[in-house]
């Protein structure tokens, strides 16, 4: 029976799984493009493991508990049971991945300067490094961005402006990747796109569950589409506000 993912290791504890998909696509690359080309797409996505693994030890010393690390052909992804809440915490976490790459980068230049797959496998480590920088999720730039918004702005509001920015990013990778006919980045676009919104959905009820029973109300925001961000209609925050001091009300007649 064909699974969806394989173990191939454990680090730290944590499995270290690769799905099917990869699988495939690293049987194409083998034979499409011999030894050469399989030996660096295996160095690739060791680097994109080594990335998730400078998340997962730094996690793992504070506190969380990291469930696996599943290695996609679009990249890698630390799955947590939870994430820091500190500001602090969630920074250090968010900023262990790319500094992982940045060091692979250093590490491979170092390897040799004129041998190509070391110069290929020090370029994308290093574009990796920056690429996970850019300020929106699901990148690590959009978690080290609300880290360093939450003090100032709260973590929904953070939340909120860094899914706004990769939002706007993804429609500008998707019509860059529509004029220039390159699916990969369309894929990555719809991918970016998708989770920012998730990402804002999931700390909104979070927050929405605790103000329930805190008998706060809840901040009125919506994530949409740029350029038509903006907020609920009148009606639909009527209808959240009566919804909430329903419940505020209750909770209080039980106390």
């Amino acid at each position: 029976m064909i699974k969806r993912s394989y173990l191939i290791t454990r680090v730290m504890g944590i499995p270290v799984r690769m799905h099917i998909t990869l699988i495939i696509l690293l049987i194409i690359l083998g034979f499409s493009y011999g030894l050469l080309g399989l030996l660096y797409a295996v160095a690739l996505f060791a680097s994109v493991a080594l990335h998730e693994l400078g998340h997962s030890w730094v996690a793992i010393r504070k506190g969380c508990h990291v469930r696996e690390i599943m290695l996609l052909p679009i990249g890698g992804v630390a799955k947590m049971d939870s994430i820091p809440s500190r500001p602090k915490d969630e920074f250090l976490v968010a900023a262990a991945g790319p500094l992982t790459s940045l060091i692979l980068a250093v590490l491979f230049g170092w390897l040799g300067q004129s041998v190509f797959l070391f110069i290929s496998l020090r370029n994308v480590n290093l574009m990796l490094c920056l690429f996970n920088l850019l300020p929106s999720f699901p990148m690590d730039g959009g978690r080290i961005f609300r880290a360093a918004m939450t003090p100032r702005l709260g973590r929904l509001k953070a939340t909120a402006l860094a899914a706004r920015i990769g939002r706007i990013l993804a429609v500008a990778f998707g019509i860059f990747g529509l004029y220039h006919g390159n699916f990969i980045l369309i894929l990555i676009a719809i991918f970016i796109f998708q989770s920012a919104g998730a990402e804002y959905r999931a700390v909104y009820m979070q927050q929405m569950s605790q103000e329930w029973f805190t008998g706060g109300q809840p901040a009125d925001i919506e994530v949409s589409p740029p350029p038509y961000a903006r907020k609920a209609p009148p009606f639909r925050a009527g209808w959240k506000n009566k919804i909430n001091r329903f419940f505020t009300d209750l909770f209080k007649n039980w106390n």
